[in-house]
């Protein structure tokens, strides 16, 4: 199983969530039933979340109910532990936010913290965006007591990275990466953990890198990982992304240690984000032949 996080940014209204949920359902939410499905995650702006999750959890009745017609049972019968089984846990699309807030409450104007996005159900939030670190002044030390706040509360943080353009000409872009993973990852345990390294130089420009920059500096993250996190951090996934789009997604999520990806322009469009979904599907299905 690989991860595909569907980054929204500043878009989509209600209306837009209505029509992309409904393309997602007729399009993929069956396939994710699949073993070899990838786990789906759609991270839109704070405001939709509760929306979102509603609409999740109206879906999730409903399967509760089909399961109940098959087991011959009534919905009422159900235990709590089993609620969360169908309701929750078998979400065919998991929420995510693109941001928290550095403390759990207090005189910050404008966060939102991690506990409240809790209590909407996010399971994922993306924090250390190159957008977010470029325009908000974001430090690595901000992003690590984020990511502290995500693991108080159940929630996966998705920490990103990446060089600029300079960065590489100059040939420091592994020590630069090095020194973000090394300041944003808090050093506690966790159940788990996602990376998604975004060269900056490829976000929204249309130049993704290439099959061999991607690996390598996928692979330097994997081992970073190997050296520093293996005995705190029970699963770690390390995504790529930066101009994803479904006529590269199957090439990407094929190069050696790619977890999954971080889909940005292409993934407020449904139809082009399930054909990202279902690329690599179809590339396991020839790899088996």
């Amino acid at each position: 199983m690989k991860i595909i996080v569907a980054n929204w940014k500043m878009n989509h209204g209600f209306d837009d969530v209505d029509d992309w949920l409904e393309g997602f359902y007729k399009t993929y939410s069956a396939n994710s039933k699949n073993p070899d499905a990838h786990e789906a995650v759609v991270c839109p702006p704070n405001i939709l979340l509760d929306y979102i999750d509603s609409e999740l959890i109206e879906d999730g009745f409903h399967f509760l109910e089909f399961v109940a017609s098959k087991q011959g049972r009534d919905a009422d019968d159900f235990t709590p532990e089993e609620i969360a089984k169908y309701v929750y846990e078998a979400r065919p699309i998991k929420l995510g936010a693109q941001d928290c807030g550095i403390e759990e409450s207090g005189q910050f104007t404008g966060d939102v913290s991690a506990k409240l996005l809790r209590e909407v159900n996010c399971d994922y939030v993306i924090l250390g965006h190159s957008e977010r670190r470029i325009n908000y002044c974001e430090t690595n030390e901000m992003i690590g007591k984020k990511a502290t706040q995500a693991y108080k509360n159940s929630i996966t943080p998705i920490i990103c990275v990446g060089e600029s353009k300079e960065m590489r000409d100059q040939n420091r872009h592994f020590d630069f990466v090095k020194e973000q993973l090394e300041q944003s990852i808090p050093l506690i345990e966790a159940p788990k953990l996602v990376i998604a390294y975004e060269p900056i130089w490829s976000i929204g420009t249309g130049n993704t890198a290439s099959s061999t920059q991607i690996e390598e500096m996928i692979n330097f993250i994997h081992q970073f990982s190997s050296q520093k996190l293996a005995k705190i951090v029970k699963n770690f996934y390390v995504i790529y992304g930066g101009s994803v789009n479904s006529s590269n997604s199957s090439e990407i999520l094929n190069i050696k240690g790619v977890d999954g990806l971080l889909v940005g322009k292409a993934s407020l469009n449904i139809e082009e984000f399930s054909k990202i979904l279902l690329s690599q599907n179809q590339s396991n299905v020839e790899s088996k032949k």
